[in-house]
């Protein structure tokens, strides 16, 4: 019969392991979405990891917003992902103009 060894070990006892904050894994898991209420990345701010057919205190809010990681994104100027549609491009920071400004209500991930 084989000994088998009963020890556990605590994940953060473990080289190489850490606790990621929710931006760190989105972009680890392919990105993620952050908006802003006010341009330049000012105001209140919030990061978006998936599907969000609304996107709460920011509907009709967000003038600002950084797409991280490699993956791109649609926002629409209404909510359940319907109305105009507009791409952010993966890895761009810019603020919001036009109709987009001040008037979306869902993102997801391309």
């Amino acid at each position: 019969m084989s000994q088998i060894n009963n020890q556990t070990q605590d994940l953060n006892s473990i080289e190489l392991v850490q606790d990621l904050d929710h931006e760190s894994a989105a972009t680890v898991s392919g990105g993620a979405l952050v908006l802003s209420s006010l341009r330049d990345g000012e105001g209140t701010r919030r990061t978006f990891n998936g599907r969000n057919p609304s996107l709460g205190n920011l509907n009709d809010r967000a003038s600002w917003y950084e797409v991280t990681g490699t993956r791109d994104w649609f926002a629409y100027t209404g909510r359940n992902f319907t109305g105009t549609r507009r791409l952010l491009r993966a890895g761009t920071v810019n603020n919001l103009r036009g109709i987009f400004n001040n008037n979306f209500e869902s993102a997801r991930p391309v």
